[in-house]
């Protein structure tokens, strides 16, 4: 989630705060300093691997996208999807870049409020109804039986929110640090499947299984994703896999269109 929003000019170092939902104090001075110096040795480093420039900062990332002279910087949680800040950044810059290109930072800016309020709007995302998940329980232990219990990590999160309930897991962070990390990383429009062969067969419920799987599985053209490892056999067992993630996923997207509460 984009918890600040900040233009900056890198001519002028100057800078005007463009959102904030008040869960993080910075002082806009400090932060400024900090962009330009990681924006100069980016450049001396060479290119970034995608357009957003990110750097770490604690338990939040610092996502800085820039255009002409300006550049636009935002504070996120660490494990917010990059294509997915990038796709709302990119809508405030469609609508709003032209204008600001024709600012001066220095001056008061008229219809600022105007401005940060539909910037706001612009920032907004999905918000997954926590109200209904007791009633997407039985959806889950049904898949997680239909799927022979392969699954030792089953979860969901958002593209921008995190971990929004976990049904399964094997107590072990790692594990769901790595499948949030991969989610923050790849394209947010597919749906993600990477295995490998293991070297020696696990035993699961007294059978040998021979591949493990990390998988996400986006929701319809929501903000959510279904996430899991799995241990399986190719062939009948991994289609089974995919077929119920996908009959999982249609059925969960009914319940969240008859709750009718998520925005955007």
């Amino acid at each position: 989630m984009i918890h600040l929003l900040l233009l900056l000019d890198r001519n002028k170092s100057v800078g005007v705060e463009l959102y904030n939902n008040d869960i993080i104090s910075l002082q806009p001075d400090l932060l400024i300093g900090l962009v330009q110096a990681l924006m100069l040795l980016g450049e001396e480093m060479g290119p970034a691997k995608g357009p957003l420039k990110e750097a770490e900062l604690g338990k939040y990332q610092i996502a800085i996208l820039s255009r002409d002279h300006l550049a636009y910087v935002a504070v996120q949680d660490i494990y917010d999807s990059e294509p997915f800040t990038s796709r709302i950044l990119e809508s405030v810059i469609e609508r709003w870049h032209e204008s600001f290109l024709g600012l001066n930072l220095n001056h008061h800016i008229d219809d600022k409020e105007k401005i940060k309020a539909s910037v706001s709007r612009l920032l907004q995302t999905m918000k997954f109804p926590l109200h209904i998940l007791p009633d997407i329980k039985p959806l889950i232990d049904e898949f997680l039986i239909a799927t022979n219990d392969i699954c030792d990590t089953f979860m969901l999160a958002d593209l921008d929110d995190g971990i929004v309930n976990i049904w399964k897991n094997p107590d072990n962070e790692g594990i769901i640090k790595i499948l949030m990390e991969i989610l923050s990383e790849i394209p947010f429009e597919k749906r993600w499947i990477g295995e490998t062969k293991l070297i020696k067969p696990l035993v699961i419920d007294k059978q040998n299984r021979s591949y493990e799987a990390w998988f996400i599985h986006r929701i319809g053209l929501t903000d959510f994703c279904l996430m899991g490892r799995a241990y399986y056999n190719p062939g009948l067992e991994r289609d089974r896999l995919v077929t119920r993630l996908e009959e999982l996923s249609l059925n969960i997207l009914k319940e969240l269109t008859e709750d009718g509460s998520i925005m955007k």
